[in-house]
């Protein structure tokens, strides 16, 4: 027995990525700032030097990239829009868990570029790059935490809401989910 856990991961796309590939089709600077901070990232991780595609991410980002995917594997893929897929398929459990909140702590400096990222959604609820709906798979646990993007992995020196759930203990809470399956 297997399962899958994603967290708030654009399995319909990310508008924000769809806007940044339109963006990148009129210039270049999208990609290389996307290529500047990602190197950054690597850097900061301790793995520098490590080569950069920020197109090559979009294009599995975006609508068009996941519908792709999609239609490869569909597994626990959602029977409606914004509704939930098979909890099981073939022995494998699949779940999925999101944020609906942009800004959530006034210290968190990343807070700022997802309230941007998210202009790109409208009036629909997101973490600032992922939409909720886009975020279910399989057994929908929850899609609207008080995390935006970041906090959901616990990024940012662990900022968050005041008052929302730790990530690191709903993870604890998941992965007791699992064990009493037997997974």
């Amino acid at each position: 027995m297997a399962s899958v856990t994603s967290v708030g991961s654009p399995h319909t796309g990310s508008k924000t990525a769809d806007a940044m590939k339109e963006t990148s089709r009129r210039s270049s600077l999208p990609a290389w700032l996307a290529n500047t901070v990602s190197g950054a990232l690597s850097w900061l991780a301790g793995e520098p030097g490590l080569p950069q595609d920020a197109l090559g991410a979009l294009a599995s980002l975006d609508s068009a990239g996941a519908a792709v995917f999609n239609r490869r594997f569909p597994q626990a893929m959602p029977f409606t829009p914004c509704g939930e897929g098979a909890a099981v398929v073939n022995g494998v459990h699949y779940f999925s868990m999101g944020g609906t909140r942009v800004s959530t702590n006034a210290l968190d400096a990343s807070d700022a570029v997802l309230a941007l990222t998210s202009r790109d959604f409208g009036d629909e609820p997101n973490d600032g790059l992922v939409g909720r709906c886009s975020s279910h798979w399989g057994m929908v646990l929850r899609d609207d935490y008080e995390w935006n993007h970041l906090d959901q992995v616990n990024q940012a020196l662990g900022l968050r809401a005041p008052l929302s759930p730790d990530p690191l203990a709903v993870y604890r809470l998941h992965a007791n989910r699992l064990r009493k399956l037997g997974l």
